[in-house]
């Protein structure tokens, strides 16, 4: 199992791509990183936490990342704002139903898929630039 405990109570930052802050696709990127996956860092910006229509996420984020049904890991987790046309957030499924993922007002945290259930959009394998 992969051990995460030194990005714990690390703080949300809109620009934040570590190590001493992160927004929530620069944690995503070193998540990935730490599994030996390199993603862009500006592959998926435009739903790197603000919000994003899910045209444009469709759009955009194709081109790098292709919907899964069940979480594999590690694989991204688009969760939507109260409007379920639009999304504000990623995390990363970490396996044993957890997502690691900053939020604005805990900082980098482990929460249970299962308490965000209801906002995840999808999740998504990282599929590469070359596509």
């Amino acid at each position: 199992m992969m051990d995460f405990n030194d990005l714990m109570g690390k703080p949300f930052d809109a620009d934040g791509y570590g190590p001493d802050n992160y927004s929530c696709y620069g944690l995503a990127v070193e998540v990935f990183r730490r599994y030996g996956i390199d993603l862009p860092r500006t592959n998926i910006s435009v739903c790197a936490c603000k919000q994003a229509s899910m045209q444009e996420i469709q759009t955009h984020a194709a081109k790098y990342w292709a919907p899964i049904s069940t979480p594999e890991e590690p694989c991204g987790v688009l969760i939507r704002s109260m409007d379920p046309d639009f999304a504000h957030h990623i995390g990363v499924f970490i396996g044993n139903g957890r997502m690691i993922h900053v939020t604005l007002n805990r900082s980098v945290v482990i929460d249970r898929i299962h308490k965000w259930q209801q906002h995840i959009i999808g999740y998504y394998r990282y599929v590469g630039t070359d596509r």
